[in-house]
C-alpha cells in the first residue's frame, strides 16, 4: 500500500479550524456587545447626572438668596418649594415668588413676574423638599431615571442666607448677595 503524501488539509482538520474560529468570533462579539451596552449606560447616566446637578444647583442658589420660604413650612416636607427672591438676576426680578414643582416627570420652575413656567429637568422620578423646624435647613432630594434602567439620585442641604433674624443659626439678614462671575 502506498501512502498519500500530497500536501493539504483533511476534512477533519478544516472542521476543527472552523469550530475554533467560530468560538473565538462568538466570544469577541459577546465582548463587543457588552462593551457597547456598558458605554451606552454610562453615557445615559452621565446625561442624567448633568441634568440633575444643574437643576439642583439652580434650586440651591434660589433658596440661598430667598428672603422668605413659603413652602414647605418649617418642620415639614413636600414635593414643591416656593420662595420669595431677595435680589434680581438676569432672568428673575427681586421680591418675586418662585416655585419649583414636579409636573408629571418634569421638574418645573414657575415664576410670577411675568408668569412663566420653564422646565429644569426631565425624567424626574422623585422630588422632595424637607425643611427643618429649628434652623431652616432645607434638604432637597432629586432622583432621575430612564425607561432603560439608568437612574441617578442626588441630594443636598442648603441654608438660606437672607431670611430674617433666626435664633437657629447666623444669616446675613437680607444683606447677602452672590458674587457675579465675570
Amino acid at each position: 500500500m502506498k501512502k498519500d503524501s500530497s500536501p493539504g488539509f483533511t476534512f477533519i482538520e478544516m472542521i476543527v479550524v472552523v469550530v475554533i474560529l467560530s468560538t473565538v468570533a462568538a466570544i469577541s462579539i459577546h465582548f463587543l456587545v457588552n462593551s457597547l451596552r456598558t458605554y451606552s449606560m454610562t453615557v445615559n447616566q452621565k446625561a442624567l447626572l448633568d441634568e440633575g446637578k444643574l437643576a439642583l444647583e439652580r434650586m440651591v442658589r434660589e433658596a440661598r438668596d430667598a428672603r422668605t420660604i413659603l413652602f414647605p413650612p418649617p418642620g415639614s416636607s413636600g414635593n414643591r418649594m416656593t420662595l420669595v427672591r431677595t435680589h434680581a438676576t438676569a432672568h428673575d426680578s427681586g421680591n418675586e415668588n418662585i416655585s419649583f414643582q414636579l409636573t408629571g416627570s418634569t421638574l418645573v420652575k414657575v415664576k410670577t413676574q411675568p408668569p412663566v413656567a420653564s422646565a429644569m429637568a426631565a425624567n424626574v422620578s422623585v422630588f422632595n423638599v424637607t425643611r427643618e423646624a429649628a434652623n431652616d435647613e432645607i434638604k432637597i432630594e432629586l432622583a432621575l431615571s430612564l425607561s432603560t434602567g439608568e437612574n441617578v439620585a442626588l441630594q443636598t442641604k442648603v441654608y438660606p442666607k437672607n431670611l430674617g433674624d433666626s435664633p437657629g443659626y447666623k444669616n446675613f439678614g437680607a444683606n447677602w448677595l452672590e458674587e457675579q462671575s465675570l
